[in-house]
């Protein structure tokens, strides 16, 4: 699908999946049992790395998520996620999560913090008083929405919201980009328009068809038959990740550790699909595997490495 939609990247994209399949096999070495002697390191470490680009002011259509290393750039949101899950498998302080969260917030990346806060999801069902917090916590968040709609989102966040909920009252601007991906997904029928036969995605109706609306171009392509093959792979990804998961119970940090990425990547696929179909706001979260991105795949490679290290 790369090859057809964005073909002057699908060698970038093979040489992420090299790099990834070696991390893939350096993460096999690593047990998340182990590391606990490091955590500290590895926290402070990337609380660093999220910082870098707001303070080098690496500015990309109007947000800093991005490290420009000369021949490609890499995002600290997506290459920080595994880590920052060896991180919490280790520590009695959860909270501390807030902190890279709170970075990320400042880039400006919504979608990226809430795939960050979302590490916290195993620790919490883990463990009953966070549990209970947690419920607290989300009917305080209920209650002051309203003052996080007017006063914290960003004025491109509250337009996404506004969009998400009645995209016909702004075709041509806010409403433009999921208005095009359900007409890409509808037209594609059973079997699609064939390869390289997409109208929306090639005739670029259909902005960031290669990244955000992945998606949407290749049910216009390939069909419902090509769709149902793709979700399909990640219904057996995650059954097999949640198996290993409950195998390894024995081991509390593995199993924090699996579980906490395996509800990332159904996370990732649930919203990036919704969102193409217009069941959720737009937001910048990958399809994982699918989308171009280096840092996204490289990062979920590792993080399967290091799941099925025993």
């Amino acid at each position: 699908m790369i090859s057809s939609l964005a073909p002057s990247l699908v060698s970038k994209q093979l040489l992420a999946w090299g790099i990834g399949i070696g991390l893939f096999f350096i993460g096999r070495q690593i047990n998340p049992k182990q590391i606990a002697s490091s955590k500290w390191i590895i926290f402070v470490a990337c609380c660093t790395l999220l910082l870098i680009p707001i303070v080098f002011q690496n500015i990309t259509r109007g947000s800093r998520r991005w490290i420009d290393i000369g021949f490609t750039t890499i995002q600290p949101s997506e290459i920080v996620k595994p880590w920052l899950m060896l991180f919490l498998t280790n520590t009695n302080l959860p909270l501390l999560q807030f902190i890279p969260v709170g970075i990320t917030m400042a880039q400006p990346d919504l979608g990226s913090a809430l795939s960050l806060l979302l590490l916290l999801a195993p620790i919490i069902l883990y463990n009953k008083k966070l549990f209970r917090l947690a419920l607290v916590l989300g009917i305080i968040f209920l209650i002051i929405s309203p003052i996080v709609y007017s006063k914290v989102l960003h004025d491109y966040q509250r337009k996404r919201i506004t969009t998400f909920l009645n995209p016909a009252a702004d075709p041509l601007g806010q409403g433009y980009n999921v208005i095009q991906s359900k007409i890409a997904i509808g037209s594609g029928g059973i079997f699609g328009k064939g390869y390289k036969k997409g109208t929306q995605g090639q005739l670029l109706f259909l902005p960031e068809k290669h990244t955000d609306f992945m998606f949407a171009a290749t049910a216009e392509e390939l069909g419902f038959a090509g769709i149902l093959l793709i979700l399909t792979a990640y219904y057996l990804l995650i059954k097999n990740l949640l198996v290993k998961a409950f195998n390894t119970t024995n081991n509390k940090p593995l199993f924090l550790f699996t579980l906490g990425i395996t509800i990332q990547i159904w996370m990732q696929s649930f919203v990036n699909i919704g969102m193409n179909i217009g069941i959720l706001p737009v937001t910048g979260i990958p399809l994982p595997f699918l989308s171009v991105g280096g840092s996204s795949l490289m990062t979920l490679l590792f993080s399967l490495g290091i799941i099925y290290s025993s």
